[in-house]
C-alpha cells in the first residue's frame, strides 16, 4: 500500500510539473490553441509507450537466454556501458514513441496546422511516458524529488523528434528542403541522446564494476563521464524548453496544412 502511495505521488508530480510547461506551450501557439482531444491524445499514447516499451524490454532479455546473457556479460565494460542502454532502452523505448507520434499525426491529419504542432505532440508523447515511468519506478519517493532536474527529459527528447518530424513535412508540401535527413533526424537524434544519457547514469558499468572490483582508474573515469552527461542532460532539456519559447513563432510560421 505504501509503495503504491509513493507511486502515485511521484506519477502527480511529475503530472503537474510536465503539464505546467505543456500548459505554457499550447498558450503560445497562434493564431489559435489546439482542441483537448488533440493535447491529450498523444499524452495516453505516451503512457502507452512506456507500457509497451517496458513490457518489449522483459522480452529481449528472456529472450537472451542464459547462454546468450553470459556471453554478453563477458563484453568489455565499455562495450557493455553503450550497448545495454541502446538495446535495453533508448532503442525500444524512442522507437516506440516515434510511433506514438505518428499515430496522433494520422488521427489527427487534417488538423495539425504547423510545425509547432508537431512539436507539441511530440511533447505530449514525452510527458505521458514520463508520468508511466515515474509512476513504475516511484517506489523511493525520495529518488523521485532527486530526479526533479531531469523530468523534463522525454518531453525535450520528443520536442525534438516532433520539431525534425514537423520540418520534413513541411519541406515536403513546400517544396522547401530536405525531407528524408530530417524524418532520419527524428528517431536517430533522441536515440544518441537517450543512450548517451543512461551510459552515463544507470547504465554506467564503469561506476558499478569500478566500486565492485575496487578499480580506482574505472571508478573515476566513469565518476566524471557520469557528471558530465547528468550535468548536460539537465543544461540540455532546459535550453529545449526555453528555445522553442524564443523560437515558437517561427515554427507556427510553417504552416503545414491551412486552418479549416
Amino acid at each position: 500500500m505504501i509503495t503504491f502511495i509513493q507511486q502515485a505521488i511521484a506519477g502527480l508530480v511529475t503530472t503537474g510539473v510536465l503539464g505546467f510547461l505543456y500548459m505554457r506551450m499550447i498558450k503560445r501557439e497562434k493564431p489559435e490553441q489546439i482542441s483537448v482531444p488533440q493535447a491529450l491524445l498523444p499524452i495516453i499514447l505516451g503512457i502507452l509507450s512506456e507500457i509497451i516499451s517496458s513490457r518489449a524490454v522483459m522480452y529481449l532479455m528472456i529472450g537472451l537466454g542464459t547462454e546468450k546473457g553470459a556471453q554478453y556479460s563477458e563484453l568489455p565494460t565499455v562495450a557493455r556501458q553503450f550497448m545495454s542502454p541502446f538495446l535495453f532502452a533508448a532503442f525500444p523505448e524512442e522507437f516506440i514513441k516515434l510511433i506514438m507520434i505518428i499515430i496522433t499525426l494520422l488521427v489527427f491529419r487534417k488538423k495539425v496546422n504547423n510545425v509547432y504542432e508537431y512539436i507539441l505532440i511530440g511533447a505530449a508523447v514525452g510527458i505521458g511516458f514520463s508520468i508511466a515511468e515515474d509512476f513504475s519506478y516511484g517506489s523511493e519517493l525520495i529518488g523521485v524529488f532527486v530526479r526533479l532536474p531531469m523530468l523534463p527529459g522525454h518531453m525535450a527528447m520528443d520536442m525534438l523528434m516532433g520539431e525534425f518530424l514537423g520540418i520534413a513535412m513541411y519541406n515536403k508540401k513546400n517544396n522547401a528542403g530536405p525531407v528524408a535527413i530530417f524524418n532520419i533526424a527524428a528517431f536517430v537524434v533522441p536515440l544518441i541522446i537517450h543512450t548517451l544519457y543512461d551510459a552515463g547514469s544507470t547504465s554506467n558499468h564503469m561506476v558499478f564494476e569500478g566500486m565492485a572490483n575496487q578499480d580506482n582508474v574505472m571508478l573515476t573515469i566513469g565518476s566524471v563521464y557520469a557528471l558530465i552527461v547528468i550535468v548536460g542532460f539537465i543544461v540540455y532539456s532546459i535550453r529545449i524548453i526555453i528555445r522553442f519559447k524564443k523560437i515558437g513563432e517561427k515554427f507556427n510560421n510553417m504552416i503545414i496544412n491551412e486552418m479549416e
